[in-house]
C-alpha cells in the first residue's frame, strides 16, 4: 500500500511537471530577497501540509493546492497518505534543504524530521504565484 501511494504521488507530480520543461542541471536560487519572498509562501505551505497530515484534515493539507492538484488528490486519497505517515509520529523539525529554479516553477525542498524517520517534502510552485502549490513529492 505504501508503495502504491509513493508511485501515485510520484506519477502525479511527474505529470504536473512534464509541462514545466525542467532543466537537466539544477539551478539553485541564491540567498537574498527573491528567495526570501519564495520562502515566505512555501514555509506556510509546508506547515499546512504537515499539520493537515498530522490532524487528518484534508482542508488544511490542500489549502494551497492549484486546481490541478485539487482535482488530482481527493479526500479519498488521503487515507493512503495518513496510513504512511501515522507510524512516523509527530514532526519534530522542519529545515529548508534548497530552492531550485525549474523554468516557470520553483521546487522547494524541506527536510521534515519525525520521531521515526526523515522525509523530504518537495513542493513545486509557479513563479508568478509561489503561494499556489502545483506539485508535491515525498522523498
Amino acid at each position: 500500500m505504501k508503495t502504491r501511494l509513493i508511485i501515485f504521488v510520484s506519477l502525479l507530480s511527474a505529470i504536473i511537471l512534464s509541462a514545466c520543461g525542467t532543466q537537466a542541471t539544477p539551478v539553485y536560487v541564491e540567498e537574498g530577497a527573491d528567495r526570501d519572498a519564495i520562502l515566505d509562501k512555501t514555509d506556510a505551505i509546508v506547515k499546512d501540509l504537515i499539520t493537515g497530515i498530522e490532524n487528518k484534515n484534508y482542508d488544511t493539507f490542500s489549502s494551497h493546492f492549484s486546481d490541478v492538484m485539487l482535482n488530482s488528490i481527493k479526500t479519498a486519497d488521503m487515507d493512503k497518505i495518513y496510513t504512511i505517515f501515522d507510524p512516523l509520529g509527530k514532526s519534530e523539525s522542519v529545515e529548508l534543504v534548497n530552492v531550485q529554479d525549474i523554468g516557470d516553477y520553483y521546487a522547494v525542498r524541506y527536510k521534515v524530521t519525525y520521531d521515526k524517520k526523515v522525509v523530504i517534502y518537495r513542493i513545486v510552485v509557479d513563479k508568478t504565484d509561489p503561494g499556489v502549490q502545483n506539485g508535491l513529492w515525498f522523498e
